[in-house]
């Protein structure tokens, strides 16, 4: 019976050969604020749990390799991205930093990726949903620090969305923050930072996010408005 990943590899594939940014935003204007200041507070957070600038990275589930190239090449002295699409991990090697590498693998199956001084989790463990307990676990021996990025499991909108054809198809799901933190700590983590944000799904029209903007960080600071934030950002240490 196919896998959920199974279920999900022609599609990632596909994003690969496209870019993953023309494949999940319909807004040029979201797809730059979005992912331009994930990008900084995926570094933001990993400053905060320690993570030296001197060390090595993991990006686990790279993508197309945009985070690992345009951004943590430029803040770590090596870099290693891995995911399971050949057409992503051909389009990373195209566009690759001089301290970047990259390889195809299955992260639901043992790991022997060697040692890091973080991993990044960027919107990947949601897709290997059922593995991703073991993969917590198996993240001991790869590195003392973890930031992981997921979409906000308790959004009802997201839970709604999960169910249409298109994100079946991609082999979405999602967890609950709570979820991800047990998880962690079961695997011998502990939460050293954990913020949720981001106001705007990949599907927000340009006009909706221009209008909609200035209210962003005003609802990230309600620890009641920012229910409706859309992605869960964690670091962990060992």
């Amino acid at each position: 019976m196919p896998t959920q990943w199974d279920r999900g590899r022609a599609y990632w594939e596909q994003a690969g050969s496209e870019g993953y940014g023309s494949r999940m935003y319909v807004s040029g204007s979201v797809e730059r604020h979005v992912l331009g200041r994930m990008w900084r507070l995926l570094l933001e957070v990993a400053r905060t749990i320690g993570t030296p600038s001197t060390g090595a990275v993991l990006d686990m589930g790279c993508g197309d390799g945009a985070f690992a190239n345009h951004v943590l090449a430029s803040n770590y002295r090596v870099v290693r991205g891995v995911d399971f699409a050949e057409q992503s991990i051909a389009r990373a090697r195209r566009n690759a930093a001089s301290s970047s590498t990259f390889d195809v693998v299955d992260i639901t199956k043992p790991l022997a990726l060697g040692t890091f001084d973080a991993v990044f989790l960027v919107g990947s463990l949601h897709h290997v949903k059922a593995a991703a307990p073991e993969i917590a676990k198996q993240l001991r021996d790869v590195a003392p620090r973890i930031i992981v990025l997921e979409p906000n499991g308790a959004h009802p909108l997201r839970k709604l969305l999960e169910l249409t054809p298109a994100y079946r198809r991609a082999g979405e799901d999602s967890f609950t923050a709570g979820q991800i933190e047990i998880m962690f700590e079961e695997a011998g983590f502990m939460c050293a930072d954990h913020r949720r944000v981001n106001l705007f799904p990949n599907f927000t029209p340009g006009p909706v996010f221009k209008a909609l903007a200035g209210l962003e960080r005003i609802i990230e600071r309600s620890p009641l408005l920012r229910r409706a934030c859309t992605v869960n950002l964690f670091g962990f240490t060992a």
